[in-house]
């Protein structure tokens, strides 16, 4: 009677039992001519496999790696190549020693290799990020263009300087016709100009600049951040870029203090559908104009 009971409590704990569920499968999009996109849980990673292996664009961060991996084993079982790093930031590139690991090489551009040789400091979160160890830093290095061939497919590197950071690379895939721009172009959000790291607005304006110049009504423009956008869309972005910034040299110009233009709100026009912190992003336009820059209108 007692074995009875046991295994009647028994069975009842187990049903009771909460049920891990598994993680959900990663949201992955083609773009058609072999390229996709996971939209990951920190950055979005392009993929394109070869006839021999595999490209992509940014990895994430290190704790996000399975996910990661997760997406490219949905779309090809080569082995990844080649990683390139739009710029240095964690969420971008900080999945890079567990790919070198496994055998790929990075490829980024010269500022890149330069920041993550050594200890960064980020102001406005007020972090120390250490360097990467000797095996995670880029291996291929540009400085202001680098095309590569992946099957049929040509990806041409582009330097935006100045921009994001001092390190930015636009990627541009020729035949699928599709920009990845990284930290240049927050699709819905308002964007985060890393002024310790030589980022300015100026650089970001002329960034968004080069890739409408790439591009056509037909491209796929693919934010770090947010969902694919159109050129129509990034277009859009561009024009509230430079509205916001015109507007925060004409009071800089005028004497108006950091705290004045702040308050004053220039982006409030743009705040629907938007995410992110408006006023570090205003604080950063405010920033980036030197006194010989309010003089020469963007």
């Amino acid at each position: 009677m007692k074995s009875r009971m046991m295994l009647g409590l028994l069975a009842s704990m187990l049903a009771a039992a909460p049920v891990s569920a598994a993680p959900p499968p990663p949201e992955v999009q083609s773009l058609g001519n072999g390229l996709s996109v996971l939209i990951g849980s920190s950055c979005n990673v392009l993929i394109l496999p070869g006839d021999t292996g595999v490209l992509i664009v940014d990895d994430q961060r290190r704790s996000t790696f399975d996910e990661t991996m997760a997406g490219i084993r949905s779309v090809s079982d080569l082995p990844v190549r080649y990683v390139v790093d739009t710029h240095w930031h964690l969420d971008h590139s900080g999945g890079n020693g567990s790919f070198t690991k496994a055998g790929a090489v990075i490829v980024a551009q010269r500022n890149v290799l330069v920041r993550r040789s050594a200890e960064q400091y980020m102001a406005p979160y007020k972090q120390h990020i250490p360097a990467d160890p000797q095996e995670s830093r880029p291996v291929i290095i540009f400085d202001d263009s680098l095309d590569l061939r992946l099957g049929a497919e040509t990806v041409e590197l582009r330097h935006v300087a100045i921009a994001h950071t001092d390190g930015d690379t636009l990627v541009h895939f020729r035949n699928a016709n599709v920009v990845a721009m990284g930290d240049v172009f927050f699709n819905h959000i308002f964007p985060f100009i890393d002024r310790s790291s030589g980022g300015s607005i100026q650089g970001m304006i002329k960034g968004v600049e080069t890739a409408l110049a790439m591009t056509d009504e037909k491209s796929r423009i693919v934010p770090a951040h947010g969902p694919v956008a159109t050129r129509a869309e990034l277009s859009a972005y561009h024009d509230m870029l430079l509205d916001v910034a015109r507007q925060v040299q004409t009071a800089k110009r005028k004497g108006r203090t950091l705290e004045q233009v702040v308050a004053s709100h220039p982006a409030a026009a743009y705040r629907e559908g938007m995410e992110g912190e408006e006023d570090r992003f205003v604080e950063a336009i405010y920033d980036s104009f030197g006194h010989a820059d309010l003089h020469h209108r963007i």
